[in-house]
């Protein structure tokens, strides 16, 4: 780690969504142009370029000639929050987040090199987890919610191998790069610390603790002094972690295909210095400033897709993705000689992403697509307001135009409509009311090329 370890990685990266951009809590979906076209259902079973290398390496079987595909979706969502501090007192301030998440453009690149008629070699590049929010400094919430910013940047490697005319294997090996970028604002809770100090200091002098009543009096002044733009935690760094994807392809005959593939957890263990420096003044029980260690792990999934060629024309396809966010139940950050700096429970539950779409084969030159699915948010009654996680829908269509047999390009969009969430976030005694509405637009662009 290049900073600090701090308590919002846990309140707020960890817990954060892709929000109504992407996939369940912080994982992505966008690998590829084509299956955005077609909300990605299918994306187990479909071969139609090198972008199965992100998805189900037993497919490369399928190619003939080797073939590049590169390209990269912009996704541009809309989130608004609007926030309600409470302090436990009648002392109380409203806030408004608008389009909190930050557009991106999410690369990939893959290839694809039959060697004989069984064997074939792949590898590629894509961002399977991240998000994006940023937050004015001047937020009133700016403690539980600044700018938050983490790419996961997967480097795959894989082979397929043919053990029947109609069943086929793929293995493959992943190194993820995770690179990470937060920050957090005191907000209005200074405000609320100098609230609870002046009540305890008048506490203490009913009760005829006047050096206590002092000392309270004096935290009372200090805490009001602090800016609510003022950085109050910080952590900023990158690391990697090894997985592996498995996946297997069955065809019933040439017009009937069936996927199922696999991949594994990737625990990404962040090194570095733990701070919560500003965290006295605003009544939390300070740590202090010592090395520290975190493990982020980003969870295993099983994806299973159908593809039917119905008529020499019109084909119909879909997938069901299920990740395993249930093992994520708590995240525990420790010091040098193992004492626990700090713990929260997350809670996350098993997620499920179902998918419906449609090709229909225009002629020799134009394929069009389209697909539906619905996605299932992963967040188990504990929401965040980085990027607040939800159930949400996607309506997408698609097209690839071949200018030559051997070089295409493939167009997409997709529409998300997030269903709107209400609920209560605490940090450090502080109780935040939120209210969001998501919603989001992807446009992709993919070059494919066969040699």
């Amino acid at each position: 780690m290049k900073n600090l370890f701090t308590k919002t990685l846990l309140s707020s990266a960890l817990i954060a969504a892709a929000g109504a951009a992407n996939a369940a809590a912080f994982q992505l979906a966008e690998v590829s142009t084509s299956g955005l076209g077609r909300a990605y259902a299918g994306e187990a079973a479909i071969a139609d370029n090198a972008g199965v290398v992100a998805t189900n390496p037993a497919l490369m079987s399928l190619f003939t000639r080797p073939e590049l595909s590169v390209g990269a979706i912009y996704v541009d969502p809309n989130i608004d929050v609007d926030a309600t501090t409470l302090y436990g007192t009648p002392l109380a301030t409203k806030t408004e987040g608008k389009d909190i998440a930050k557009g991106a453009a999410v690369p990939n690149l893959y290839l694809v090199y039959p060697i004989n008629d069984k064997f074939a070699l792949g590898g590629g590049l894509n961002v399977n987890y991240g998000l994006a929010t940023d937050y004015k400094d001047d937020f009133k919430a700016g403690f539980i919610a600044g700018k938050t910013d983490l790419t996961a940047l997967n480097f795959n490697l894989s082979g397929s191998y043919k053990i029947l005319d109609n069943l086929s294997f793929g293995l493959g090996f992943n190194a993820v790069h995770a690179d990470a970028t937060l920050e957090r604002r005191v907000g209005m809770a200074g405000v609320g610390a100098a609230a609870r100090y002046k009540l305890a200091a008048q506490q203490y002098a009913e009760a005829g603790m006047l050096p206590q009543a002092q000392g309270a009096a004096a935290l009372a002044a200090q805490a009001a002094t602090i800016s609510p733009t003022a950085l109050l935690r910080k952590i900023e760094g990158d690391q990697w972690g090894f997985g592996w994807n498995a996946g297997l392809m069955y065809q019933l005959n040439e017009r009937n295909r069936f996927g199922l593939a696999y991949h594994s957890k990737v625990d990404i263990d962040f090194k570095g210095q733990y701070s919560d420096a500003g965290a006295a003044a605003l009544g939390a029980l300070a740590q202090g400033n010592q090395p520290g260690e975190l493990t982020l792990p980003l969870p295993a999934y099983w994806e299973f897709s159908g593809f039917h060629q119905v008529t020499d024309k019109f084909a119909f396809h879909y997938s069901w993705k299920y990740t395993e966010w249930s093992k994520f139940q708590k995240l525990t950050a420790t010091g040098k000689t193992g004492n626990v700096l700090f713990s929260k429970d997350e809670k996350f539950r098993n997620s499920s992403r179902l998918a419906l779409g449609a090709t229909y084969n225009v002629n020799d030159a134009l394929t069009v697509r389209a697909g539906i699915a619905y996605d299932e948010t992963a967040a188990n009654d504990h929401h965040s307001i980085s990027i607040p996680d939800t159930d949400r829908v996607w309506y997408s269509a698609g097209a690839t135009y071949r200018f030559t047999p051997d070089l295409s390009v493939d167009v997409g969009f997709a529409h998300l409509r997030g269903a709107n969430n209400s609920f209560v976030e605490k940090e450090a005694g502080i109780a935040t009311q939120v209210k969001t509405k998501a919603t989001a637009n992807l446009y992709g662009l993919n070059l494919n090329y066969r040699f």
